[in-house]
């Protein structure tokens, strides 16, 4: 400070650096003062407009520049003579050269106070906007870049973050830095949200809401008003606006709360001059806050009960914008998980939502779920889990990072003993998946414990399947022979069973049924296999109607295979055609999962019927789709295909190549290659036997 204003060659040595604020005004406050008064007393002038005329005719005593930084008065420009006072001080500056007014404002003042400006030529032609401003949000300050938000953050985290770390839609909230200030204060209080989940979107804006209005002054008033101004929004109000003289009705009912929403920062008012008569508008200041009441506006409609038409609203209403859709849906979830209403969220994959949106809500539900689990106050925690919530984990992407999250931190927490065996089953389907024997022993451990409830809960104990996947991992022979006759009594109960609405399968079925299904199918008995697919379907005759959950696809896919292997290619193409068809739809429920078994279902067809460049091209594809889900198993059996179509390409220079990658890949990964990765038909025994004997370092 002292090289700018104090020391001998100080370039300012002769300017003036006053600053203005809240402290300031409250001390003229207490000590009786108005602003004349205090400012005669500190400049022996009456005023600005006194101070400037005074040096405007002595320019000689006139040595440098004032320089008046106002800050933090925002509180105190909602009381109307305050506000005039300072619009006097604006106005007092006029026609000098000497004194400038350098004001930090939150942009609604700012909007309250730009006429007064803009009524003055002298302050309209010498305001200096900055090198940026946004017309629309009438704001100087521009959104942060990427490598502001990162750098911020590291600086609030103690540690580098990168993008990486962040989710996608944080990346995008955090361009407006009142977003990270909220952030540092509920990073103080709330220690288990990270920045890649995207849960920590909402739940900045719900704390900012809940210390901003809920628990404010007049709150049921602004409340209210907030609700009527977001339900004249959806009525159809372009770019987000509303017309002020629709809602001064609750303006002119609630003047005080009105007022405190304008200078709190939540509403914003624009007079809008390019019409022939000028008008007012009244606007959220953040889209996400408009989003909020939105919701909170649809909750109320529904007397707060999600339901199916509580969901079919956010479906029909908001198709055509599915960004806002979105947001919807992650409200919706929170709401539901908050309250402890599971069921209602079983109808986002019953609807014919898309895709990409059910997957994107299975990801969040799993997420919100270990938020509420760690919170000491919610409806949903360790004691009132139950199947509803198993149904909705068993039904989508047992592979993506947030299931896998969800079941392990829930198993080790939930007090219900069924849903715990249940989670544990689940967790070993896991570990066989992934290929983690240490991860499949220490849950078989757990299992062990529970031999008598495992047989009452399933239709085949799991654990004997189980076990055949534990063997094969860890180099044990396995007998197959008494497994086998399990696998044939549970099929011969089930084609004993009378057709079933698919309402009626059970989570328990669909986890066993499936276990039995790769068990056969592993263990080559193909006829058996298709046999028991057979039996599912006649049992539940509807089953490829199922838009719910993705065993429909599963059994489609396992017929595919099972078909392919029994040399029943025109039963295989046709099945391929209907997985490709239900694939296809947009509002059918498939995960990368069943996505990369179809293309590995069509490659392997490729391969059994001679379309060698084919397959290579669906192993291309594959591969890219395993390597970014982290599907280790399928990353394996697409290079034992690859290696297997070269071969009969007689390309001996790619297969080596293809065969040192794949051995790479199995150092790398510390993986060995079970049985069941290898898909090929039985001339390709031989190769794959050879290169289970290699060790990395025949690399």
């Amino acid at each position: 400070m002292s090289i700018f204003f104090y020391n001998d060659n100080a370039p300012y040595k002769s300017d003036i650096v006053l600053l203005i604020n809240s402290g300031t005004i409250s001390d003229i406050i207490q000590n009786g003062l108005t602003f004349k008064e205090w400012f005669l007393k500190e400049f022996k002038f009456p005023g600005l407009s006194e101070l400037i005329s005074y040096f405007v005719k002595h320019p000689k005593n006139c040595k440098g520049h004032i320089v008046i930084i106002v800050d933090g008065i925002d509180q105190y420009l909602s009381i109307n003579e305050y506000f005039k006072t300072f619009i006097e001080l604006l106005h007092g500056i006029q026609h000098n050269s000497f004194i400038k007014i350098v004001m930090g404002l939150r942009v609604n003042n700012w909007v309250n106070l730009q006429p007064a400006v803009t009524g003055s030529a002298f302050l309209t032609s010498a305001w200096y906007k900055g090198l940026f401003f946004d017309e629309d949000k009438n704001t100087n300050v521009p959104s942060l870049n990427k490598e502001e938000i990162l750098f911020t953050l590291s600086k609030i985290e103690g540690k580098p973050i990168l993008e990486s770390d962040l989710h996608p839609g944080l990346l995008s909230q955090f361009k407006t830095p009142f977003w990270l200030q909220i952030y540092y204060k509920l990073k103080q209080e709330v220690k288990t949200l990270e920045l890649s989940n995207q849960l920590l979107c909402l739940e900045l804006i719900n704390y900012f809401l809940e210390n901003k209005i809920f628990l404010s002054k007049n709150s049921t008033e602004k409340i209210f008003i907030l609700k009527e101004i977001s339900r004249e929004i959806s009525k159809g109000a372009v770019c987000q606006r509303v017309a002020k003289e629709n809602i001064l009705n609750y303006v002119n009912s609630y003047p005080e709360a009105y007022q405190e929403l304008l200078y709190g920062g939540i509403l914003i008012e624009e007079k809008r001059l390019t019409t022939s008569i000028p008008t007012e508008i009244v606007k959220f200041l953040n889209d996400d806050i408009y989003t909020y009441f939105l919701f909170l506006q649809l909750t109320e409609k529904f007397h707060f009960k999600p339901d199916k038409y509580f969901f079919e609203e956010i479906l029909i209403n908001y198709s055509e914008d599915q960004v806002l859709r979105a947001h919807l849906l992650n409200w919706s979830i929170r709401f539901c998980i908050n309250r402890n209403e599971i069921q209602a969220l079983k109808n986002i994959f019953t609807l014919p939502f898309t895709n990409e949106e059910k997957n994107k809500a299975f990801n969040f539900i799993c997420d919100v779920a270990l938020f509420e689990l760690g919170k000491t106050d919610s409806k949903f925690n360790a004691q009132t889990i139950d199947i509803e919530f198993i149904d909705i984990m068993v039904s989508g992407r047992i592979m993506s990072k947030h299931y896998k999250a969800a079941v392990k931190q829930l198993s080790e927490r939930v007090f219900d003993e069924n849903i715990q065996i249940i989670l544990n089953v689940i967790s070993c389907s896991i570990s066989i998946v992934d290929m983690d024997k240490h991860g499949l022993a220490e849950n078989m451990q757990t299992l062990k414990r529970y031999n008598k409830e495992l047989l009452e809960l399933f239709p085949i104990n799991p654990y004997d399947l189980i076990s055949f996947f534990n063997n094969i991992l860890v180099g044990k022979p396995n007998n197959s022979k008494t497994l086998l006759e399990k696998i044939d009594a549970l099929c011969h109960n089930i084609s004993k069973s009378k057709p079933l609405p698919n309402s009626m399968l059970s989570s328990y079925e669909m986890i066993a049924y499936r276990l039995a299904i790769i068990v056969l199918f592993s263990d080559k008995s193909f006829k058996e296999c298709s046999s028991l697919c057979e039996a599912i379907i006649k049992k539940y005759p509807k089953i490829f109607y199922l838009r719910s959950s993705v065993f429909s696809s599963f059994l489609l896919v396992a017929i595919t295979q099972t078909s392919l292997k029994l040399n029943k290619l025109k039963t295989t193409q046709r099945v391929l055609n209907l997985l490709g068809k239900l694939i296809a739809s947009p509002n059918s429920y498939h995960t990368p999962y069943i996505l990369a078994s179809y293309i590995l279902a069509k490659a392997n067809f490729s391969n059994y019927t001679g379309n060698y460049k084919n397959v290579i091209t669906e192993v291309d594809n594959g591969m890219q789709l395993a390597t970014q889900h982290n599907l280790q198993i399928f990353e394996i059996s697409f290079q034992l295909i690859k290696i297997d179509a070269l071969k009969h390409i007689n390309d001996s220079e790619s297969v080596s190549q293809a065969i040192k990658d794949l051995l790479n890949y199995l150092a790398i990964n510390k993986l060995t290659m079970p049985d069941f990765v290898n898909l090929n038909d039985e001339k390709f025994n031989h190769t794959f036997k050879i290169l289970k004997s290699y060790k990395s370092n025949n690399i």
